[in-house]
């Protein structure tokens, strides 16, 4: 008996082992590489890597809510208007204001360092009563970034002030870029100087020498040139800017040049509260006035709110002088809760074969409670005071107008 057994032993542990040679020799299937999306912390927070390649990506955006009402407000205008073209008041404006954003910012590393495509579109729809009247979708900037070069539609270089109000005024802050060719130089320390080359069209790009909604205007259709020289420290960021552009009008008008200049200077206040901090900036222009009155965050009255304008002049036209001042305050009572106060004031010699000249005041306080990171709730107040003097009677304007608005918005 003992002998049977082990020879079914012997025999057993032969056939596993020829088994096991014979599946030794026998095909394996490998489980296909799982990449996982890998964080990518190189340009900070929110990027992530493709997959199957190196470079990074970012998907962000933000839904906003408002709800605008105006004493004296034109329907559908972006401006603060006390008046109609014919100097009567439009009465109180009222509705409500929805838009959405979808960004989307990918770079790659290469030997000239990173190579950036950036863009972000909105749609917007509005009420009829609302100040931002529009009901459509826009790319608010596009551009690729590459070895310090900037190409696209991207912030204006001149813009100082940070766009903290709300207030439709797209020279101090983000939304719709200029269309340029820019080369930024960084010389260490907190220094870098910018200069700029910018699509001129008056229709495009909100350009045009007079092109201020106060004065008769005529579009641009040649470049506007700009530098800025920026020095950011721990204490705060100074910047000096100027633009020029060689008057190109269209239907062959003959026109003089117009340039601004101006600066700013801001500083961080860490001994009020963590994130305060004040801003100011003066400019001059002689011909680009909405760079020179934009860019102090002043909401700006249109075209209209000065009652009619002068007949066309006789060549060549003659440019609108004027200078500008503007500050801003932002402190933090809490983590959660923030106050706005701001104010500027501009003054004007309008010309274009008239001796009108005009004052705009704008001021202005902001509350504003973030419950939770990236979710704001806040109401904003706003007072503007427009004031045309001119030799003939039906062109004077003394109006103040007031407003307010509640806005809810969420960043993601």
């Amino acid at each position: 008996m003992g002998l049977v057994k082990g020879i079914l032993l012997g025999s057993g542990a032969a056939l596993l082992t020829v088994a096991g040679a014979q599946a030794a020799d026998l095909p394996t299937r490998k489980a296909a590489p799982v990449e996982y999306v890998r964080i990518c912390d190189a340009y900070g927070a929110g990027f992530f890597y493709i997959p199957g390649t190196q470079t990074c990506l970012r998907i962000g955006g933000y839904v906003r809510i408002e709800y605008d009402n105006r004493a004296n407000q034109t329907a559908g205008t972006t401006d603060f208007s006390p008046v109609n073209s014919n100097g009567s008041h439009p009465g109180a404006t009222s509705g409500w204001y929805t838009r959405g954003t979808l960004i989307a910012d990918a770079r790659t590393p290469t030997p000239y360092g990173a190579v950036q495509a950036f863009i972000q579109a909105r749609v917007v729809q509005s009420g009829s009563g609302t100040m931002d009247q529009e009901n459509a979708s826009s790319i608010e900037a596009a551009y690729i970034r590459f070895a310090g070069f900037t190409f696209g539609q991207a912030r204006q270089p001149y813009a100082f002030m940070s766009s903290w109000g709300y207030m439709s005024n797209w020279w101090t802050g983000w939304p719709n870029g200029i269309r340029q060719i820019s080369y930024t130089q960084t010389f260490g320390g907190g220094l870098s100087a910018t200069v700029s080359v910018q699509d001129g069209n008056g229709n495009a790009s909100g350009w045009g020498v007079n092109d201020n909604d106060i004065a008769q205007s005529w579009d641009n259709n040649g470049p506007v040139y700009v530098a800025a020289i920026n020095y950011d420290q721990s204490w705060g960021r100074l910047q000096a800017m100027g633009a020029y552009t060689a008057n190109q009008p269209r239907l062959a008008i003959i026109g003089e040049d117009g340039y601004a200049v101006g600066m700013g200077v801001a500083f961080n206040l860490p001994m009020l509260g963590r994130g305060d901090s004040i801003e100011f900036t003066a400019n001059y222009w002689d011909g680009l006035v909405k760079l020179g009155v934009g860019n102090t965050n002043l909401s700006t009255p249109s075209s209209g709110s000065w009652g009619p304008v002068a007949p066309l002049p006789s060549l060549p036209v003659t440019t609108s002088k004027g200078w500008s001042i503007g500050a801003q305050l932002q402190h933090y009572w809490t983590p959660q809760w923030r106050t706005v106060l701001f104010g500027a004031y501009a003054d004007m010699d309008l010309n274009n074969g008239t001796t009108d000249t005009a004052t705009a005041t704008s001021a202005g306080a902001q509350l504003v409670w973030s419950p939770v990171s990236q979710f704001d709730i806040g109401v904003q107040a706003l007072y503007v005071r427009a004031e045309r003097k001119s030799a003939t009677a039906s062109r004077n304007i003394d109006n103040d107008n007031v407003g307010m608005k509640l806005r809810v918005e969420r960043r993601f």
